[in-house]
This record gives C-alpha cells, structure tokens and sequence, in this order.
C-alpha cells in the first residue's frame, strides 16, 4: 500500500468509512496523543478489522503532518494492533475476545493491588475527597442517563479511582495500570448502558473497606468492580461486531520481530 498523496476526492471517500478522528492541534509528544487517539478508535470499533490506513489520509484528517502518524502506526504495530504491510502501509488486527479477557483481568489485578495498599496509607483527608467525589458521581447518576451525564460520571469514575491509586508509593504498578487501561477507551464504558449503575453501587462499598483499612475487602471489591465493568464492555463489542475472528486472532499475538520505520 502507497503512503504517498492521494487526491482530495480519495480522501473524501476515506474520511466518509471508519472512525471520526477530531483535528488535533500541534503540541509537544503529539505522537503519543496521536498514538492514543487511534488506539481508541480501533479499540472502541471505529475501525474494522482488516482496514487499511494510509498515513497521509489519517494525517489529513487530524489536520496534522504525516510524522506523527507515522510513528504512532509503527508503535501501534508494535503493540499488535496493526498489521504492518510490506511497502503497503498498516491494516487493523483481528482482535479475539479472550485478548479483551485477558486486559479486563490485568486490570482488576493490578487495581485490586492498588486499592489494597491504599487501605494502610489512607488519610481522613483522602477518605473526604473519596466521599466528595462519590456524593457528586451520585448526583449526576440522578439527574440523568443521557450521552452527558454519562460523560461527566466518566470523569468522576476516572477521578475516583485515580485518588485512590496516587495514594499509594508504586509507580510501576502506576505504569502497568495506565499500560493496561489504555486498551480500553473510556468512552466505551460510558457508551454502555448501566455501565454508571455500577460506580454508583459498587464505590461506597470501596470507601467503607479502605476506611476501615481492611486490605482484602479492599482488593475484592475493587478487583469485582472491574471485572464487573469489563464483561459490560466485552458484551457490548460483541453487540457491535467486534469478534470477526476469534479463532485465530492477529493483534496482540506474537511477532517475529519489531517495526520499525524502515520497514514503511
């Protein structure tokens, strides 16, 4: 596949398939943010199996130089998402349901570890800030389901789990939590219904083990929460068609060697 210029009439062809990418601005490590963004398109669906990307074309359409798309596809068939293609660019990777399986469950892990160190470092302080940002997640749940409320208790979910994770002197665990979390798009969850259910009954159980600074309540609750919220997300990309082809999938699995650019 051709990563040279294409006409504006393909790219309008190309833009009107596959995911809606907002033009980003030009800011330092805009690759990573770049990385991210199409990380999130393909893990939430908006790009099929199979696709091809052409660097120009997705530069074009984030209003950026090919650079940083370039680099962000590279890294992204290093992770297994893409397929890199000789002389022909990147197609996106199959991805099978036990490779979502298998993140949900490095993430209820690695946040269980998280929230069972932070039941013997609390401080009535951070407990506060816990029970703040609750009450205010539960006002949300109240006032309404629709795509806005569901957004701003994704904020609040976000911050809730992060204050329980900076309690706590680990930033390795900090980095394999981001690592792992990055495979699931935010925006998924807040696209499932009865997803925001459950941080409104699952988190008061949190807050009321770590006040008592009971590590395994803390753990287990944290680590079924996740879980919980994970089999949402892997029935809801079922209902979109996301498993064409779980017998033999070809993202996360096994290469023989990296990319790199020289290979495009």
């Amino acid at each position: 596949m051709s990563v040279g210029r294409v006409s504006g009439s393909q790219r309008d062809d190309h833009h009107a398939q596959g995911a809606d990418l907002e033009r980003l601005a030009l800011r330092p490590k805009l690759g990573l943010e770049v990385t991210n963004k199409i990380r999130d398109a393909i893990m939430s669906g908006g790009y099929e199996p199979g696709r091809r990307l052409v660097v120009d074309d997705v530069a074009h359409q984030l209003g950026i130089s090919a650079m940083p798309v370039r680099e962000a596809l590279v890294a992204l068939a290093n992770e297994g998402l893409l397929d890199a293609l000789p002389s022909r660019g990147f197609s996106v990777g199959r991805i099978a349901r036990q490779d979502v399986k298998d993140i949900i469950e490095l993430h209820a892990f690695v946040a269980g570890l998280l929230a069972e160190r932070a039941a013997l470092v609390i401080t009535e302080i951070e407990l506060e800030r816990l029970e703040h940002v609750q009450l205010a997640l539960e006002g949300v749940a109240q006032d309404g389901h629709d795509r806005e409320h569901r957004s701003q208790i994704g904020d609040l979910n976000y911050q809730f789990h992060r204050t329980i994770n900076k309690m706590v002197d680990a930033d390795r665990l900090i980095w394999f939590l981001r690592a792992v979390t990055s495979y699931v798009p935010r925006n998924v969850y807040e696209d499932i219904p009865g997803w925001s259910a459950l941080a409104v009954t699952d988190h008061p159980g949190i807050i009321e083990a770590l006040a008592r600074r009971d590590t395994h309540m803390a753990r287990e609750l944290t680590e079924r929460h996740v879980t919980a919220s994970g089999e949402m997300v892997i029935e809801h990309l079922a209902t979109l068609g996301f498993w064409m082809n779980p017998e033999k999938p070809q993202a996360f699995r096994s290469r023989g060697k990296r990319t790199d650019s020289k290979a495009i």
